[in-house]
């Protein structure tokens, strides 16, 4: 977003670059550094009155301080107390407009009769999660509500520097995709619309589907299962072998997969995927879409179709950041290395078998028996990991790596959507949101530029919404948070950054209400911004996404740990200096 003249000209997509606890140790060995005394008072808060164990909230013990509700459903000490409802925001900038968060003050006083509520943001505008995570572990800065990313939400969870969610306050937290509850949510602002067919008003509810169908999205996606979406639930070893226990000592959830008490610390705010942006005026899509990352490796290029070939040195460029540079690379390597060995048990001279990965298995979608076959990069039998710890995989990715940055540009994440709109860059390692912000495929006419998940695979990523453990309004931070997922709200913040909404309902809306669209774009409709949940393909707006399975490429980063982000950050900077 740099274009925009946005705070220190950095993206807000440059993640946690040393991989959360253990690259900031990473870092500290690495540079000689001592390290900074707050990095051992993660634990040193303290527990609160209303926990059970240190970050465990007990939500009955919370009436005790903020005092009984009255008939409108407030705790009586944001009534005697003006100062109980200022909260404190952490957000990444430019990730919602400022008057929604404004708007949070009359909705407050229409819904609960509470004038003078306010979300105070502009001075906690962060650009990376190492920032923010500097600033809750050295710096001593409390917030009510943070925005971090799904690995440093493990992160910080393993650093005690979040509680458990009260899901009662946030009942909003059933429009996020996943199965359809028994007793939908009621918005509190109206979803309708004026139906561009009928000129008449229209009203878009909880999106239900067939009979049968347990969904409220077509493609089936679940953000809200436990095992699925392993960051967000404390305690989950099964799925994220990083987390640390659950505090209770019991299971991280009942025997139906509905979170215990203890159990969720983060909601799905935002989210996308990395691949690669590129100027569709230079290559023809079937020829780069071939290429995949190995195009990062292209010194020129010959389009086949104007005839005129393009010199690609150091108009090539990677995004300055770590674990995304060697999700590139070890997705790019492993696809090559299982290509050259086939889909059979063979060995040949050079490769690595051993070091190949099961690929996940079919998934099966009830209430059918459907089998949803797993395409590329699980298109043969394995594929590596973005979060491999092999000395030796991550030696041959580096290798690569070393073999193409001497005619890249080098690494820069600000500029990944300008240069590629002013065409100073041909081609770009990207993120999907960054991209399509510098498109703006919702204007006419807008720049030649695409965005696509390599066939050899990517990151998927999802920003948080979660509550520091220092907060001391947590009705208010709740409130904030279902908020946030009102439908209308979160129409609202996805048509501002043209990110992925979670939000189901909102999704329903961004498709049918023509007010966040445009005659000739829909972003429901995009795959480059919902992949294989698009209703549509960019271009045909209707019916399903019907190319080549996209998520499935994409992996969640997890947090590898102090010692795997050493051996990361060591090739790292072989890499990049």
């Amino acid at each position: 977003m740099a274009s925009k003249g946005l705070i220190k000209n950095v993206s807000r997509r440059t993640f946690l670059k040393y991989a959360g606890i253990g690259g900031l140790a990473a870092f500290g060995a690495f540079s000689a550094l001592k390290y900074p005394s707050g990095w051992t008072k993660w634990l040193s808060f303290g527990q609160k009155p209303w926990e059970i164990a240190p970050g465990v909230v007990d939500y009955s013990l919370v009436a005790q301080f903020e005092g009984p509700m009255n008939t409108d459903g407030v705790p009586q000490a944001y009534i005697d107390n003006p100062d109980m409802r200022i909260l404190n925001v952490a957000q990444w900038y430019d990730y919602w407009p400022g008057y929604v968060i404004r708007n949070f003050t009359d909705y407050m006083n229409k819904k609960f009769n509470l004038p003078a509520c306010e979300a105070r943001w502009t001075s906690n505008i962060y650009t990376s999660n190492e920032e923010l995570f500097t600033w809750v572990t050295q710096t001593g800065r409390k917030f009510d509500v943070m925005v971090p990313t799904n690995y440093t939400v493990e992160t910080m969870e393993k650093a005690g520097l979040l509680v458990n969610l009260e899901q009662d306050w946030i009942p909003n937290y059933l429009n996020i995709f996943g199965r359809v509850p028994s007793a939908p949510t009621t918005p509190f602002y109206p979803t309708t619309y004026t139906d561009p067919g009928t000129g008449l008003p229209a009203t878009i509810d909880y999106p239900g589907f067939a009979a049968g169908d347990p969904y409220n999205n077509a493609a089936s996606v679940d953000f809200r299962d436990p095992i699925l979406n392993g960051y967000a639930y404390r305690g989950n070893t099964t799925t994220y072998a990083t987390q640390k226990p659950h505090p209770g000592g019991g299971a991280w959830s009942d025997s139906n997969g509905i979170p215990t008490l203890d159990g969720l610390v983060a909601i799905p705010y935002q989210w996308g995927t990395t691949g690669i942006g590129y100027r569709q005026d230079v290559f023809r899509q079937q020829d780069i879409e071939a290429y995949g990352w190995d195009v990062l490796g292209l010194s020129s290029y010959t389009n086949p179709d104007s005839g005129i070939t393009y010199d690609l040195t150091k108009k090539r460029m990677m995004l300055d950041d770590m674990r995304e540079v060697f999700t590139a690379a070890l997705k790019e390597v492993g696809f090559a290395d299982q290509e050259r060995l086939g889909a059979e048990e063979v060995s040949l001279p050079g490769s690595h078998p051993e070091w190949r990965n099961p690929a996940p298995p079919p998934v099966i979608f009830p209430p059918t028996t459907e089998v949803h076959k797993l395409d590329s990069p699980y298109n043969k039998l394995y594929q590596w990991s973005n979060n491999e710890v092999a000395e030796t995989k991550l030696q041959d990715s580096a290798d690569w790596l070393n073999g193409i940055t001497g005619t890249m540009w080098g690494f820069n994440t600000p500029q990944q959507g300008p240069w590629l709109v002013s065409g100073t860059m041909l081609v770009d390692h990207a993120w999907s949101g960054d991209i399509m912000y510098a498109v703006r495929p919702n204007l006419e006419p807008h720049p030649p530029v695409d965005y696509f998940v390599p066939k050899q695979g990517g990151a998927r990523w999802i920003d948080n919404l979660t509550i520091h453990r220092e907060c001391e309004k947590l009705w208010l931070s709740h409130q904030f948070i279902n908020y946030i997922h009102e439908p209308e709200i979160q129409a609202t913040i996805s048509s501002f950054n043209l990110y992925a909404t979670p939000n189901a309902w909102t999704f329903q809306i961004l498709y049918r209400d023509p007010s966040f669209s445009s005659p000739t774009w829909n972003p429901a409709a995009d795959h480059r911004i919902y992949s294989d949940i698009a209703l549509g393909t960019y271009g045909v707006p209707t019916g399903s996404y019907t190319g080549q399975p996209i998520l499935n490429r994409c992996e969640y980063q997890k947090d590898v740990g102090v010692q795997n982000s050493l051996l990361y950050f060591q090739y790292w900077r072989g890499v990049k200096f």
